[in-house]
């Protein structure tokens, strides 16, 4: 995976700020941290035994610099998200004549 650049880094930083993300860490109250780099996406389900996962909620992740305790924040409030998401793969029905 690449590293993403000091720039995209300082953005997102830049948007957790100012979203009030600024608290010490609930674990150990540390108020160092860092901002991991890639993206986390979590899928949901109805129920624990569903196969199929729907509504991706992809993330930026928050590490404490003393404990390790991660954080995540969903992109779409924090102005990330592209303004139209990419629409998801349709079930696809291959016809053999």
């Amino acid at each position: 995976m690449s590293e993403w650049t000091q720039e995209k880094r300082e953005d997102i930083v830049k948007r957790l700020h100012d979203k009030g993300v600024n608290r010490p860490c609930p674990r150990c109250g540390s108020d160092k941290f860092s901002l991991v780099d890639g993206f986390a996406v979590f899928g949901m389900v109805d129920k624990l035994e569903d196969e199929g996962v729907r509504n991706l909620i992809p993330s930026v992740c928050v590490a404490c610099n003393q404990c390790g305790f991660l954080t995540f924040h969903a992109l779409g409030p924090l102005g990330l998200l592209p303004k139209e998401p990419p629409q998801p793969q349709q079930d696809q029905q291959i016809v053999v004549e």
